[in-house]
């Protein structure tokens, strides 16, 4: 059997390795590559190479079926699975839901849009396992015959608007998730979520009653009742993953004291809101995954008296409804990269705003604008690419500078 796997990045390389464990004659494919014929059994595409690539059409069109990774990998897979999306906090609820049940010596694996893929250890799971599956939005347009226990989308807000035609096709990709799950978590603050209807349906929320919601003090549920100051992670956004999360774990059958066990022991992950340190009564925070609008606007209302670094790839994303926000919470703009110009349109009339070249001067121009008690928050809203090779170095790149404050001022 032979097997054609378009990408030749983790996830395509991960699938490469599972087909060819079984006997299967794997090429591999990407942009600039060449074939001398197109002759396979099947095919595998990563998820960042579009349904409309002209191989994927030629492929089908020569009924060649063409699997994503995730659903390749679900076929080998044994056990529950539980599938994570959404625009924002899709990681730190994955991650969440995964350390609670590991903390509680549950079988469980983690992978997926997460940076491990499904590939990786689908052939480890058992029937006493859960895979704990961060799933972008790509990665569900390629789902079949996929399965969850339970899934949840935590908000779907305007992105990769650079890929999609419209807003409407970018929701339905998320909402393809709803008919693959037997139980799904929704937000019920979301406008484009509370509206569906259904008993497979279960709601969060942070202003009104639900099936899980926050009172001002404390998360509840059925036979829950967790008060929020005792939790690690702070911020609106995290109430709306520690409420996502609860509903999850609820359905996989564990107990508040050990969904309360996993919550207190889990930190957060590096580089969303992630208090990097103080340096003269100015605390710095890295939140450089903060990709888009809703994720700075989150950022924000966490945050007051703030000095913020935005910018980044132009994703076509429109800023504007963020000025009230801006108005209210953020005491000086520090712009960069390709969106720089755009911010400054867009909030320059509101507050004091400067572009930057790079980070270092990002951040030591806001250091030097800030006043004890303010807050340096880096919370781009754009992607990374034009500056950095991904998130996780542009926050290293804040982090690095700020370390440097830290010897040359003092702590």
């Amino acid at each position: 059997m032979k097997a054609l796997v378009l990408g030749k990045g983790k996830s395509g390389t991960s699938a490469g390795k599972l087909l060819s464990r079984f006997g299967v004659s794997v090429t591999y494919f990407q942009d600039g590559d060449s074939l001398e014929k197109i002759d396979f059994d099947l095919a595998v595409k990563s998820p960042g190479i579009p349904n409309e690539h002209w191989l994927v059409q030629e492929l089908r069109n020569l009924g060649i079926k063409v699997y994503g990774e995730i659903e390749l990998a679900y076929r080998f897979s044994k056990g529950e699975i539980v599938g994570i999306t959404g625009t924002n906090g899709k990681s730190t609820t994955t991650a969440l839901v995964y350390e609670t049940l590991k903390r509680n010596n549950y079988s469980a694996f983690i992978g997926g849009n997460f940076g491990i893929p499904f590939s990786d250890f689908c052939l480890d799971t058992d029937d006493n396992s859960t895979s704990v599956l961060e799933l972008s939005s790509f990665q569900i347009e390629d789902l079949i015959s996929f399965r969850a226990k339970v899934s949840a989308v935590l908000n779907v807000t305007p992105d990769h608007l650079n890929r999609y035609s419209s807003f409407s096709d970018y929701l339905k990709s998320k909402l393809k998730i709803t008919g693959l799950s037997d139980i799904v978590v929704l937000n019920g603050d979301d406008e484009n979520l509370r509206k569906l209807k259904g008993n497979k349906f279960l709601f969060f929320s942070r202003t009104s009653p639900a099936d899980a919601y926050f009172d001002g003090t404390f998360l509840i549920s059925d036979g829950v009742k967790i008060p929020v100051s005792e939790l690690p992670l702070k911020g609106v956004h995290n109430v709306e993953n520690y409420l996502a999360s609860t509903l999850i774990l609820r359905v996989l059958g564990l107990k508040e004291d050990e969904i309360l066990k996993g919550f207190l022991s889990f930190k957060g992950l590096p580089h969303r809101t992630e208090v990097v340190s103080v340096v003269d009564g100015v605390t710095f925070v890295n939140d450089s995954k903060s990709t888009n609008v809703d994720s700075l606007k989150k950022a924000l209302e966490s945050f007051s008296s703030v000095i913020l670094i935005a910018g980044g790839s132009d994703k076509g994303l429109d800023f504007s409804s963020l000025r009230e926000l801006f108005r209210e919470r953020v005491k000086h703009l520090i712009a960069i990269g390709e969106t720089a110009d755009r911010f400054l349109e867009t909030f320059g009339d509101l507050i004091p705003s400067v572009k930057a070249p790079s980070m270092e001067e990002a951040v030591r121009e806001a250091f030097n604008r800030a006043e004890r008690g303010d807050t340096v928050l880096l919370s781009p809203g754009c992607a990374s690419f034009d500056m950095f090779e991904n998130f996780e170095d542009r926050g290293e790149k804040f982090k690095e500078v700020v370390k440097k404050l830290e010897v040359e001022i003092g702590k």
